[in-house]
């Protein structure tokens, strides 16, 4: 066109880059909507955001209060309650800990096959019998408490995605869950769950040095803890604007290798092989790898020829433990954020690549992603049927469980 006079190339692009870079950086500033950030969050009073602790504070109390008391009447309370509870809870792996807690490990005979058991379990059921406290009593206050924080943490944790009810649903459905006895007894879970939880709401409000001390100590208390790598990981990717010193990046997913660190000094040490419990663990524990399916089918072949209980337990719980395992990882990609499903991903191949699957239920107890899926249940009497269901199991299988029967 006459008169018209048009920009060189190189000045059109140099305009078209800055306000690219602009664009890109105004949008970097702006919060996703999907996953939100500590900032996006309404704020609370002190007054607000500690009436939901007190409420699951107090749902906690009565399911214990309910199953203490059951115990107390089927299996008696003498000389004392506490001295019974400590006695009738005193059960499978609850023995090994408290033998840890009072002899530490050993080289020699059956004790040498507790190198399976992390360190740091038993180590805080020492420094509290330490006060004065029978170990027995000290496990049991140590898992009580624990239990209680674990399902506060796991709150939230729901919360940071906004959904108040929700997030209680979730909370309230982990303190009720079959295996939530566990909680109770001289087991890790309530520790490990608290710790576990505890650090991946440190990630969520990008707190990178108390995620991974947490990482590192859940690491200790067990081999599951390494799950939490890639959920601190993906966060930092995800928050990388605020990672601006390299150390942000680097300390605390080693923070959590250290928590492993220390488990295989524990094994140097003891037996004079890092490594020594993977052929203890094979041998003794009959954990090795394999395919999952050949987990399965164990589970289905021992409802052929167990006993009625471990029908239900060894055979029918596992498998039910493996398909909610897979449901919740599956669910987890498709609608939570992929830190979460990197957890569970991780968790169940952990626990499912067996060739004998074993406890599974119970682990699904650190399983978050899981609690996450049925907070976010909508319908109030679906998910009111799965409360209840759930609550009887966890009476039915705690009580089984302080007679002795294997429950998971």
């Amino acid at each position: 066109m006459v008169g018209s006079r048009r920009e060189p190339p190189r000045r059109w692009l140099g305009r078209w880059e800055a306000s690219l870079v602009r664009t890109l950086s105004e949008t970097a500033g702006t919060p996703l909507t999907r996953y939100p950030t500590p900032s996006s969050l309404e704020p609370r009073s002190r007054a607000e955001r500690q009436r939901p602790w007190l409420r699951l504070a107090g749902l906690a109390i009565l399911v214990k209060a309910l199953l203490v008391a059951l115990t107390l009447v089927a299996y008696g309370a003498s000389p004392d309650p506490l001295t019974a509870l400590g006695r009738e809870w005193n059960q499978w792996d609850a023995t090994h800990y408290l033998y840890l807690a009072t002899h530490g490990y050993s080289a020699t005979g059956d004790a040498r096959n507790l190198i399976a058991f992390f360190p740091l379990y038993p180590a805080v059921i020492s420094a509290v019998a330490a006060i004065g406290l029978p170990a027995r009593l000290a496990a049991l206050l140590v898992s009580n408490v624990a239990g209680v924080v674990a399902a506060i943490v796991l709150y939230e944790l729901a919360r940071t995605d906004g959904r108040e009810k929700a997030a209680f649903r979730a909370a309230a459905f982990f303190l009720v869950f079959p295996t939530a006895y566990f909680l109770m007894v001289g087991y890790t879970e309530a520790l490990f769950c608290a710790l576990a939880f505890g650090a991946v709401l440190q990630a969520r409000r990008q707190r990178w040095a108390a995620s991974g001390m947490l990482g590192g100590l859940a690491a200790a208390a067990r081999l599951t803890g390494v799950a939490l790598l890639p959920v601190i990981v993906i966060e930092m990717i995800l928050a990388r604007r605020v990672l601006r010193p390299v150390w942000h990046a680097i300390v605390p997913p080693l923070l959590v290798l250290l928590g492993l660190a220390t488990y295989l000094m524990t094994n140097a040490l003891v037996l004079g092989n890092p490594l020594a419990f993977v052929a203890i663990q094979r041998e003794h524990w009959s954990h090795s790898l394999a395919a999952p399916w050949v987990g399965l089918a164990s589970a289905i072949h021992s409802i052929s020829w167990r006993v009625p209980w471990e029908k239900l337990t060894v055979g029918g719980g596992e498998i039910a433990g493996g398909i909610i395992a897979y449901a919740s990882t599956t669910l987890s990609w498709l609608r939570l954020r992929p830190s979460d499903a990197a957890y569970a991903t991780v968790l169940t191949a952990m626990v499912t690549f067996l060739p004998f699957w074993l406890s599974i239920p119970r682990y699904l107890l650190s399983l978050y992603p899981l609690f996450l899926l049925v907070g976010r249940i909508r319908n109030q009497w679906i998910y009111l049927g799965l409360l209840g269901a759930a609550f009887v199991a966890q009476i039915v299988f705690g009580l089984a469980f302080g007679r002795g029967y294997w429950a998971f």
